[in-house]
């Protein structure tokens, strides 16, 4: 008994010896193999801009979102006579869905530079959201009200961090793309209804 597990393990072991992997396949010794890093550039979809008249509105409607992320976007409204409405004149709007900020842990304010709070909004509502096409944005959000000022001055990219009441901070970094596509978008529906 204990010659035949010696013969069966003397077996086995010149046979995997002998044998070819397991995984892989069969590897040629005349080519060498050569990894090589690709860099890695990311290229970002153009961000998605969309201008919303409507023949009897008294507002025309300016949204930007991220060609991958229509969750969280900028909206800006621009009255008939060419100027910015909101809140405060020439504020625009950092919108989010209610689902993303319930799953980020809700807010109590946020900010975007020290010691400066920005105002939040109640619910927005947007019947339209799927009206032009196939790319929408989100039914209802929450938001809160950028000042003109403060986006124009963050070009390159504006960090907003929401801050719960009782919980760690979170942020949302606007990148400079997002702002410089709809800043233009604003200033020419801005110049066409003057």
């Amino acid at each position: 008994m204990k010659s035949l597990r010696v013969l069966g393990t003397a077996f086995a072991v010149s046979v995997a010896g002998c044998s070819l992997p397991l995984f892989g396949g069969r590897t040629s010794p005349g080519k060498p193999t050569v990894h090589v890093a690709a860099a890695e550039t990311v290229t970002a979809a153009p961000p998605v801009v969309q201008v919303r008249d409507f023949r009897n509105s008294s507002v025309v409607s300016v949204l930007a979102w991220e060609a991958d992320e229509a969750r969280i976007g900028l909206r800006s409204e621009v009255s008939r006579k060419g100027t910015l409405v909101g809140g405060r004149l020439g504020d625009h709007v950092l919108y989010l869905t209610p689902f993303y900020v319930w799953y980020m842990g809700g807010f109590a304010h946020a900010i975007a530079e020290p010691g400066k709070p920005l105002r939040g909004m109640g619910t927005l509502t947007d019947p339209y959201n799927c009206f032009y096409g196939s790319r929408c944005t989100p039914m209802t959000a929450i938001g809160v009200r950028l000042p003109d000022a403060l986006l124009r001055s963050h070009r390159d990219s504006l960090v907003v961090t929401f801050i719960p009441g009782g919980r760690d901070a979170w942020a949302v970094t606007l990148r400079r793309e997002l702002i410089a596509a709809f800043l233009t978008k604003v200033d020419s529906v801005v110049a066409e209804m003057r």
